[in-house]
């Protein structure tokens, strides 16, 4: 859940140069200060003091100076550039728009090499009229609670110390903030102390792992630690800028007493709208054929791999060459799709449409989505299972199910939508026990389909969606 997709990730880690080496020790003093304005652009400054080890510390020096046919100020200035310009792209990708930034050399000595990184950051505090307060991450923990760790460890001993020094503007009234923290495995530990001094936030942490620490040396120091974000309210409101996330679903499953289903998988994207004619300019760039053969292959194999006979398959792409909705359907001709189980066929699909994991720790978006299963039994089959109609609502995310039955007809139409803003809690408990769904009927036992033992252990019910993953939900 704990995906911060921070400003300060980027610039937490320190110089590439240490962090992709083995090294015996490694050293580090790191201080961000931040300056947040009414708005929630910020001015910011990043001070990163590598301290050890020498020796690898000598040799960046000696990779920075060594430059052919510029002198040592040139060759300061050439890395300087270098290093902004990288700092630049690597914000630029993650969304954060900064301006009249500078980096610089500070000390290039051998037990001392620093560097100060300055800029302008719009939007680094985020106002969210969800919940009526301004938020801002902040990473007591460096990264190191998030990353993914080897099963051996990192190679060498870390040890950092860090203080994230923020000025808030004008008015604000803190409301949240990391506080005190102390967790310890053998020789590791973490600590966290913070202060508050008017409008000003201090929040220090110390870092000491040892050579080789354990992933549950690092669940045991940063597993439980959640405290990444200052909140604070003021008299002014902010602006808030998302993208609206809109698609609807449709699955029709018209299945023949002889097994055979034909099933028609629709589904239609409506927003964003701008990412959306790009997703159709890269369609129309790769090739619509490439496409929709690739969604073919990507589905026929994982049908095959469910025990589902393929007879035939085909999709097409809609909207291509005009404004609009992007749609891709697919029909499918299918033996065994719905799986057969102490005499009863059945079909399961998630009715969630969402898992909260998925957002994060926030939704960075509007989200709607839609999905429509119509399911035509055969005349002959007795329904046994439907879903159970759903209707709730928590803090105005809403999720709804319903299901209606038309004689061999099952009609079932599921819907949630998550305001901008609405955190992991709050979609957790709008969808959290909401279980797999699941449609059962039963046929007459001279109409079963004729299937061996093998071929029924091999089916599986599954919700096929087309799920190409054509855009992300922003984290």
């Amino acid at each position: 859940m704990k995906k911060l997709g921070s400003f300060l990730v980027i610039l937490l880690l320190g110089l590439s140069f240490v962090q992709a080496e083995t090294v015996d020790y490694y050293k580090e003093e790191f201080t961000l200060k931040v300056k947040v304005l009414q708005n929630g652009d910020a001015q910011i400054t990043v001070i990163i003091s590598i301290l050890g080890p020498k020796e690898k510390i000598k040799e960046e020096i000696a990779s920075i100076l060594n430059q052919t046919n510029l002198t040592e100020e040139e060759a300061i200035a050439k890395f300087e550039k270098e290093q902004l310009d990288n700092y630049i792209a690597s914000l630029a990708n993650a969304g954060i728009r900064t301006k009249n930034q500078t980096f610089k050399l500070a000390s290039i000595k051998e037990d001392n090499f620093t560097i100060v990184f300055t800029a302008y950051a719009e939007k680094f505090a985020k106002y969210y009229s969800y919940d009526n307060y301004w938020e801002m991450v902040v990473d007591p923990t460096r990264g190191y609670g998030t990353m993914p760790v080897p099963d051996t460890g990192l190679p060498q001993k870390i040890e950092l110390h860090n203080v994230f020094i923020i000025e808030l503007p004008e008015g604000a009234e803190l409301v949240e903030y990391p506080k005190a923290y102390t967790r310890e495995f053998g020789q590791s530990k973490f600590y966290v102390r913070s202060k508050v001094e008017g409008n000003k936030i201090t929040v220090s942490s110390d870092i000491y792992l040892e050579e080789n620490l354990s992933p549950d040396g690092f669940r045991a120091l940063f597993g439980d630690y959640n405290a990444f974000y200052i909140h604070y309210t003021a008299p002014y409101k902010g602006e808030e800028t998302y993208q609206p996330v809109k698609t609807e679903q449709y699955i029709k499953a018209e299945i023949s007493k002889d097994g055979t289903t034909n099933l028609l998988v629709r589904e239609t994207y409506l927003e964003p709208k701008e990412q959306i004619e790009l997703m159709k300019l890269q369609i129309n760039l790769m090739g619509g054929e490439n496409v929709t053969n690739m969604i073919l292959q990507n589905y026929l194999q994982r049908m095959a791999a469910q025990g589902i006979t393929v007879e035939d398959a085909n999709a097409s792409i809609l909207g291509l060459d005009k404004e609009g909705p992007l749609i891709i359907e697919a029909n499918y001709v299918l033996k065994n799709f719905t799986k057969l189980v102490n005499g009863t066929y059945e079909y399961s699909f998630d009715p969630t449409l969402l898992s909260p994991s998925q957002l994060g720790y926030r939704a960075q978006n509007e989200i709607n989505q839609s999905l429509r299963i119509e399911f035509i039994l055969p005349p002959e089959a007795e329904i046994v299972e439907v879903p159970g109609n759903i209707s709730r609502e928590v803090k105005g995310n809403r999720y709804t199910l319903l299901t209606e039955i038309e004689g061999n007809k099952i009609l079932i139409t599921a819907n949630v939508f998550v305001r901008y803003g609405a955190p992991f809690e709050d979609i957790q408990s709008l969808l959290g026990n909401v279980t797999r769904a699941y449609i059962r009927y039963r046929l007459p036992s001279e109409e079963r389909m004729n299937l061996t033992a093998p071929q029924i252990a091999g089916i599986a019910g599954a919700a096929v969606l087309i799920g190409i993953a054509l855009f992300m939900l922003k984290k």
